[in-house]
């Protein structure tokens, strides 16, 4: 069976890391993928590459690209596709135009990736997402938006994320090194709904109470000029360190004492998931789809998105108490492992593909 995937980026985030362990899950013997990125590759790409399968980036500039539109035509219509597996809207829109009367399969997953839970899409989306033959949700909070969009029962199916387990590896030396302290790390894209901000305003709290205290955040993105700026002003530029994108956090979360998830209204989740399965606490805020995954009071602890002073309360607590951590990054690891299992997500969408 022939899957192509397409999806606007590569980097670090839910639906890029799903699809990587999904196209390189795969029983090779059954399922042929192949992917093409609306935007630019992404740091995952060359992970793709190394399991020998194609990507194509094709690099969208504008609205109206005619080199964009010609590839993804011949993608759609000319490549061998049994299955189009879509994620989000903006590439189901696309895929939707390009696909229109070639009866292919169309699954979607991640329709909601960035998007507000209080945002109601758009008509047109909701006319897409009834005519797809799946709609895959990752969470019971996801599923239930998506009933609300109009997706029929029969077509909608609940697959949460998957993570791969640590695997033993020797030590290598960090790619960076920071000042020795406790550390905070936060990963994701440096936008507004990731509540970066709110990191920065705790960390301006905390550091009266611990002198080494430091922050690494990993990723890119609009914020980021706004907040150096704003750790100059607040005079914590020396503690808070952008590290960039990074074609593998694990290294960063194995090294936190604290992972932090502040996201304000979208986001969040994979980082969450990858800091349980590395055995890390996390303080993540009470968005539906962290609180899926945040066991609170057993794999970390859950804040109101916004709320600064308990942010910085529960953060405490964990940095005060090492025994606290311990006990939280193991029940995290094991949670992880027994409920999100990378194969047990591969094996869903197999049968999803399947028709079944």
């Amino acid at each position: 069976m022939n899957v192509l995937h397409v999806i606007p980026s590569l980097d670090y985030g839910g639906a890029a890391r799903q699809l990587v362990l999904l196209a390189t899950g795969l029983p090779r013997e059954q399922f042929a993928c192949r992917v093409c990125v609306l935007g630019k590759a992404g740091p995952w790409a060359e992970r793709l590459a190394a399991a020998a399968v194609p990507v194509r980036s094709l690099r969208r500039q504008r609205l109206l690209d005619l080199p964009f539109l010609r590839g993804l035509l011949e993608e759609v219509r000319q490549g061998p596709a049994d299955v189009l597996h879509v994620w989000g809207l903006p590439a189901l829109r696309w895929v939707a135009a390009a696909a229109l009367g070639r009866g292919r399969r169309i699954v979607v997953s991640e329709p909601w990736a960035g998007r507000p839970s209080r945002r109601r899409p758009g008509r047109l989306d909701r006319w897409l997402l009834r005519r797809a033959d799946r709609v895959v949700a990752g969470s019971a909070a996801e599923a239930e938006r998506c009933r609300r969009a109009g997706v029929d029962e029969s077509r909608l199916v609940v697959i949460p994320a998957g993570v791969e387990p640590p695997s033993p590896r020797p030590a290598s030396p960090p790619a960076r090194e920071l000042p020795a302290g406790r550390l905070l790390v936060s990963v994701g894209p440096l936008a507004r709904h990731r509540g970066h901000r709110d990191a920065l305003w705790t960390v301006d709290i905390l550091r009266y109470l611990y002198g080494d205290l430091q922050l690494a955040l990993v990723g890119q993105g609009p914020e980021e000029d706004y907040l150096r700026r704003f750790a100059r002003a607040a005079d914590i530029s020396d503690r808070v360190h952008f590290l960039g994108p990074q074609p593998e956090v694990r290294e960063w979360l194995e090294r936190a004492d604290v992972v932090w998830v502040p996201s304000a209204w979208a986001g969040g989740d994979l980082a969450a998931l990858e800091a349980m399965a590395a055995g890390r606490p996390v303080v993540a805020t009470t968005l539906p789809e962290l609180t899926e995954l945040v066991s609170e009071g057993e794999t970390g602890f859950l804040v109101p998105p916004g709320d600064k002073a308990a942010l910085a309360r529960q953060t405490r607590r964990l940095l005060d108490d090492a025994e606290l951590r311990r006990r939280m990054g193991e029940a995290g690891r094991r949670r992880a492992a027994e409920r999100f299992a990378a194969a047990d997500m591969v094996r869903r969408y197999a049968e999803v593909y399947a028709g079944r």
